[in-house]
Order: structure tokens, then C-alpha cells, then sequence
């Protein structure tokens, strides 16, 4: 499991398949910024809802969130 905060009181969401521990307070910009993907470049999905990059550095993550990013790639 990943931990990205300190403390007790801690939530978890599931990421890409994967168990995050965050800080009950943190952003979707907070969750991209921990593991350094820009919001330019991917596509946020939480509990089968696609969220708009303008909410990204409002939006709450939740405890028990499912939490999918989508990273865009280039080439052909």
C-alpha cells in the first residue's frame, strides 16, 4: 500500500488497482502532484465519474474512492 500523508486519520482510496493512504483533506491535484503526472496529460475518473481538470484542485478525495488515471501518450 502506498502512503502519501502522515498520521492517523488517514483515508484510502484505490488507485489504478492499487491501495493509497492520503490525507483526508487531498485534491485530486494533490494525488497527481504525489505521483508527478501533470493534469494536462491525463484524465481523472473517480467511482466511474470522469471530473473536469477545472475541479481538480477542489475536488475531495473520499475514503473508498476508486480512483482511475488515464495518462495520454503521444505517437502513432
Amino acid at each position: 500500500m502506498e502512503r502519501l500523508g502522515k498520521g492517523a486519520g488517514m483515508i484510502q482510496v484505490r488507485v489504478n488497482g492499487k491501495d493509497w493512504r492520503l490525507d483526508p483533506e487531498s485534491t485530486i491535484s494533490n494525488l497527481l502532484g504525489r505521483i508527478k503526472l501533470s493534469p494536462k496529460v491525463c484524465v481523472v475518473e473517480i467511482n466511474g465519474e470522469i471530473k473536469n481538470k477545472k475541479t481538480f484542485n477542489t475536488a475531495m478525495l473520499k475514503n473508498g474512492d476508486q480512483v482511475e488515471i488515464i495518462r495520454m501518450m503521444a505517437g502513432g
